[in-house]
C-alpha cells in the first residue's frame, strides 16, 4: 500500500500519521511554527501572484497577526471580516537540516486548506478539487468541514519523512504557507490554525515544546488481536455520506498478526462512515461499513469468525476506559438466549494510523442470523405478508434512517413516543407498510393504556413476548444504564402466522452502563433505572414500558427470571470470569490503545469514575457489579417474601426458539392442581413427559433437552384440570 500519492503538481500528504517504519527514530519533537504564532495575512480580492506560497516572495505589504484568522467559532488570534478565503504566511529557521528527519503538519480548519512548504504542495483538505491542482482565491469547499480543537478534538495530520524534508527545506530561511477557504460567504464560521512540528534525530534543540495534544507516531507493528486496515486514498471519512476505500483485515491461525502480513480475513472494497450520535465529539471515532464487490453491490460475507453479511460497525470504546462494557452486555444477553450483536476484538489502522483497540460487530438487521424474521418486500401489502417482519426503534432523532411517526401518549401526564423505521428501512418501506406497523403500535398502546391491560384474559399477556421484555429490563437494570428504556430501544414483530407478538430487543448501546455515568443516578449501583428521574430530557422512557414494569404478573416474572439468572449468567462468579478472560484476551491492545488515547487520568464525559490505571478502572468495574448484584437480591427477595398469587394460567413461548439442543419452557398455574407437561413430535407421537405431578400455585420453569431428537417441529402440551395450552417449538441442528 502506497503510504504517500504522488501528484504531477505537488506532494499530497494522507491525513493521517504513518506506520513507524516510515519515518526514522527521533529523540524528541519540536514545534517550529505554532497557530497562535505572528503569521502574515491576506484577504485576497483578487488572483495573488503565482509565487506567493515561496520563501522569495515580499510580504512587507501584508497584514500581521496572531493566528489563527477567521470568526464565528472563539478560536480566532485574529477575527477577520465574513469571507471567502484568507492566506496565511510563517517563516522559520532551519539550522541543521540533518538534526530533522520527519515533520508533522497539524491542520485545524473550517472549511478547507491547502498548504505549502517552500512552494510545494505538503496537505490539502478533501473538499477542494484534485490534490496539486490550481485552486482560485474565490473558490468555495463542496462540503462544510468543522474545525476540532475548540471542541477539545484533535486537528488532523500530514506527515513529511526524512527523504521529503531533504528535497523540501533548505539551509536558513523557510516560509509554510497556507491558503484556507470558506464553504460560502454566508457561513456562520471560519477557522484556521496550523502547526509545523519537527522530530529532532539527538538532544540538539532548535524550536519549542509541542502543543499539550500533541501525540508523537505510535509503534505498531504486531498484534495477538485481529488487525484491521483501512486505506481511504486521502479521502477523508465523513459521517455522511459514506466514501468507498479498501480494508484488509489479517488474522492469522497462529494467533500472532503483523502489520505487514498478508489480508486474509478480508481484502476488499467497503464504503465507510462515522456513525453515533454524542460519541462523535470523540476524537476516537467509530464507524459503520458495509462490504460490497467492486460493482459497488452488497457483499455478504464472514468477517472474524461471525455469520455472512454485509452490514457491519467498527465500535470505539472511548468514554468506557474498561473498553468492554458493550462487550459484556452482549455476551450476556446472548447466554440468556436472546440475540445479540456478535462482537470480535481488534487494533485498527487507517492511512497508516493506529486508531487502537475497537470492537469489530454486528450491525442489527433482519437476517436469519441476526434478527431473525420474515423477509418483507415492498409488494407485500396484503394478508399474513403484510403482518411482518418489522423491526422498529425507539432512539435520538438525529443520524441516518431515522424517519418514523410520533405517537402521542393515550394516558395523561406521560410524553409521547417518536417511533423510527429500522426494517422495512424508511427508503424501503411502502405506505401499507407504514399503516400496518403504526397501527400495530397504536393498538398496542392502546391496550396498555386501557384499565383492563392486565386482566388475565383480555390484557396484554397473548400480545406481546413477556419473556422478551422481562430479559431486556433484567439487562437494563442489572447494567443500570441510563440510556435504557429511552434510546437505543429496539423491537420487532414477525408474520402473524409465525409469531405475531411484539418482542423487545435486541439490546445496543450499552458503553454508559455498569456504572459509567455521571447522570441519573448512573454511578450508584442502588435504585431501579425504570425509576429514574430523567427531569425535562427529550427522551422519556415510553408510558408503556412504566404500566408493565407495574404489573404484579411482569414483576413476578422478572424476580422468578433474576432468581433463575442468578444460579448461571448473572452469577457473581460467571460475569467475573468473562471479565477475567476477556481482560487477558486485550491486555496488550489494550496498553497500546492508552497509548495512542491517554486519558486514563483524565475525565471523559459522562465519566462517574476516573481511575488514573486501567487496573483501577476494572477495579471499578467489578466492584461496581458486585455491589449492583447485592442491591438487586435484596430488591427480589423482599418482593418473594410477600408472596403474590398469580392471577391466571398461562403457557409462554419457548426460549431461544428455535433452539439447538435445549430450551426453556415456562408456565404458571393460579392453584394447586395435577400438570402434566408433554413434548410431541410433528406427527403427534408422544417424545417425552416434562412433568407428570400435583404442583403448587406457582410460576414454572423447565428446560427440554432435544440433542437426541431430530431437526424439526416439536409441540409442547400443558394440561391441568382447568386449562390447556400448547405451543410450538424449532429444533435446529
Amino acid at each position: 500500500m502506497d503510504m504517500f500519492k504522488i501528484r504531477t503538481k505537488g506532494l499530497k500528504l494522507l491525513a493521517s500519521l504513518l506506520v513507524v517504519s516510515i519515518i526514522l527514530p527521533q529523540h524528541h519533537w519540536e514545534t517550529a511554527v505554532y497557530a497562535a504564532d505572528e503569521w502574515a495575512y491576506q484577504i485576497p480580492e483578487s488572483e495573488l501572484p503565482s509565487d506567493w506560497n515561496t520563501i522569495g516572495f515580499d510580504d512587507s505589504g501584508w497584514s500581521t497577526g496572531p493566528g489563527g484568522f477567521g470568526y464565528g467559532d472563539e478560536d480566532d488570534g485574529t477575527e477577520i471580516d465574513t469571507s471567502l478565503s484568507v492566506y496565511l504566511r510563517r517563516n522559520f529557521t532551519v539550522t541543521n537540516m540533518d538534526d530533522l528527519i520527519s515533520a508533522f503538519l497539524h491542520a485545524d480548519y473550517d472549511d478547507g486548506f491547502v498548504a505549502y512548504l517552500n512552494g510545494t504542495e505538503i496537505g490539502c483538505s478533501n473538499n477542494l478539487g484534485e490534490p496539486g491542482t490550481f485552486v482560485p482565491y474565490d473558490e468555495t469547499t463542496s462540503t462544510d468541514h468543522e474545525a476540532q480543537l475548540y471542541m477539545g478534538g484533535y486537528p488532523e495530520t500530514y506527515t513529511l519523512d526524512s527523504q521529503q524534508l531533504a528535497s523540501l527545506l533548505t539551509a536558513g530561511e523557510n516560509v509554510l504557507a497556507v491558503q484556507v477557504h470558506n464553504v460560502g460567504i454566508t457561513s456562520s464560521n471560519m477557522s484556521s490554525n496550523f502547526y509545523l512540528s519537527f522530530g529532532i534525530a539527538d538532544e540538539s534543540t532548535y524550536y519549542g515544546t509541542p502543543p499539550d495534544w500533541f501525540e508523537p507516531p505510535f509503534v505498531f507493528n504486531e498484534s495477538n488481536l485481529p488487525i484491521v486496515v483501512i486505506d481511504t486514498d486521502g479521502q477523508e471519512i465523513l459521517d455522511d455520506p459514506r466514501i468507498v476505500v479498501h480494508m484488509g483485515i489479517i488474522d492469522n491461525d497462529s494467533g500472532i498478526n503483523n502489520i505487514d502480513d498478508p489480508f486474509n480475513g478480508y481484502d476488499g472494497q467497503i464504503s465507510i462512515e462515522i456513525r453515533g450520535s454524542s460519541s462523535q465529539m470523540f476524537p476516537k471515532k467509530q464507524y459503520a461499513l458495509e462490504t460490497q464487490d467492486i460493482d459497488g453491490e452488497n457483499l455478504n460475507v464472514s468477517i472474524l469468525g461471525m455469520p455472512e453479511e454485509n452490514d457491519w460497525i467498527l465500535h470505539a470504546p472511548y468514554s468506557d476506559k474498561s473498553l468492554l462494557r458493550n462487550f459484556l452486555a452482549y455476551e450476556l444477553a446472548r447466554d440468556m438466549g436472546r440475540y445479540a450483536s456478535r462482537t470480535r476484538f481488534c487494533e485498527l489502522v487507517i492511512n497508516g494510523d493506529y486508531k487502537g483497540l475497537y470492537i469489530f460487530m454486528e450491525k442489527i438487521k433482519r437476517d436469519n442470523n441476526r434478527v431473525d424474521i420474515s423477509k418483507l418486500e415492498p409488494d407485500e401489502t396484503s394478508g399474513d405478508d403484510l403482518t411482518g417482519g418489522y423491526i422498529v426503534k425507539v432512539d435520538k432523532w438525529d443520524g441516518e434512517n431515522n424517519e418514523g411517526w410520533w405517537s402521542d401518549s393515550p394516558l395523561p401526564g406521560f410524553d409521547g413516543v417518536w417511533y423510527q423505521y429500522h426494517y422495512p428501512k424508511p427508503d424501503d418501506i411502502v405506505d401499507e407498510q407504514k399503516d400496518y406497523i403504526n397501527n400495530y403500535i397504536t393498538d398496542f398502546e392502546l391496550l396498555i393504556a386501557s384499565e383492563t391491560y392486565n386482566d388475565p384474559d383480555a390484557g396484554y399477556y397473548d400480545q406481546v413476548n413477556l419473556e422478551s421484555f422481562v430479559d431486556v429490563s433484567l439487562m437494563s437494570e442489572i447494567s443500570k444504564n441510563v440510556d435504557a428504556y429511552r434510546l437505543s430501544a429496539y423491537m420487532y414483530k414477525d408474520k402473524d402466522s409465525e409469531d405475531g407478538r411484539l418482542t423487545m430487543g435486541p439490546i445496543w448501546d450499552y458503553n454508559l452502563a455498569f456504572g459509567n455515568a455521571d447522570y441519573y443516578a448512573g454511578w450508584d449501583p442502588m435504585g431501579w433505572q425504570m425509576d429514574a428521574d430523567l427531569g425535562e430530557d427529550y427522551f422519556q422512557i415510553p408510558f408503556w414500558w412504566y404500566r408493565i414494569w407495574d404489573d404484579e404478573t411482569f414483576r413476578n416474572a422478572f424476580n422468578q427470571r433474576w432468581q433463575e439468572l442468578r444460579q448461571t449468567v448473572f452469577s457473581e462468579e460467571y460475569i467475573m470470569n468473562m471479565i477475567d478472560s476477556t481482560i487477558a484476551v486485550i491486555d496488550e491492545a489494550q496498553v497500546r490503545n492508552f497509548q495512542r488515547w491517554p486519558i486514563l487520568d483524565q475525565y471523559v464525559w459522562p465519566n462517574a469514575y476516573v481511575g488514573g490505571s486501567y487496573e483501577n478502572e476494572i477495579e471499578y468495574l467489578t466492584d461496581w457489579i458486585t455491589a449492583r448484584l447485592d442491591w438487586m437480591d435484596e430488591q427480589t427477595m423482599s418482593a418473594n417474601d410477600d408472596p403474590q398469587i398469580i392471577s391466571s394460567y398461562s403457557l409462554d413461548p419457548a426460549y431461544p426458539n428455535p433452539f439447538n439442543p435445549t430450551t426453556t419452557i415456562e408456565f404458571s398455574i393460579p392453584q394447586t392442581e395435577f400438570v402434566t407437561v408433554k413434548v410431541y413430535n410433528i406427527v403427534g407421537h408422544e417424545i417425552t413427559t416434562l412433568i407428570n405431578d400435583e404442583l403448587f400455585t406457582g410460576n414454572y420453569s423447565i428446560k427440554w433437552d432435544g440433542r437426541h431428537q431430530p431437526s424439526g417441529l416439536y409441540f409442547v402440551q400443558i394440561e391441568s384440570r382447568s386449562f390447556s395450552k400448547t405451543r410450538k417449538m424449532v429444533l435446529i441442528k
